[in-house]
């Protein structure tokens, strides 16, 4: 005597959600897009808090420098003359700021952003672009939320 079992199931929704899983594995575009908004508000606050953001406070600013008054900003922080670079690192859009599918590149093409970030023999180094600290991790546990779950896994955090 011998009993048969068979199993019979609807895979349907397994497949679609694999097939949702490597599509969002090939396209990284909505976690890129988040992160660039993270930048943003992070890199322009740092202007406000005068470093602080970035982990490495800024020198203050020598005399001369801090005689004129900004152009086109007044009252704004130190370091904003004309604002292009404050307005280039809280809004990254155009070049050097791209995203693709797999990778994305943020930060600034302004050509004196350097000797604010590195310093010079004349200026001290006043950290522009930066990450904070903790964030690559947060950013890995977010891509893997997005493979998982999908824009919903990362918009909750």
């Amino acid at each position: 005597m011998k009993i048969d079992f068979f199993v019979k199931y609807d895979d349907d929704d397994a497949r679609n959600y694999l097939d949702e899983v490597e599509r969002r594995l090939s396209d990284f575009r909505p976690l890129f897009l988040k992160i660039q908004k993270e930048l943003e508000m992070s890199w322009s606050s740092n202007f406000t808090t005068l470093g602080l953001t970035s982990g490495s406070p800024w020198k203050p600013l020598d005399s001369q420098y801090g005689s004129w008054k900004a152009v086109n900003f007044p009252g704004a922080p130190p370091m904003v003359k004309t604002g292009q670079l404050f307005s280039s690192l809280s809004d990254l859009r155009g070049k050097p700021n791209e995203i693709e599918r797999m990778r994305a590149r943020f930060g600034t093409n302004i050509e004196y952003a350097k000797f604010h970030q590195y310093g010079t023999t004349r200026m001290p180094k006043r950290q522009i672009v930066f990450v904070e600290q903790g964030a690559e991790s947060r950013w890995a546990d977010q891509a893997a939320d997005y493979v998982l779950d999908g824009v919903e896994g990362i918009n909750n955090d």
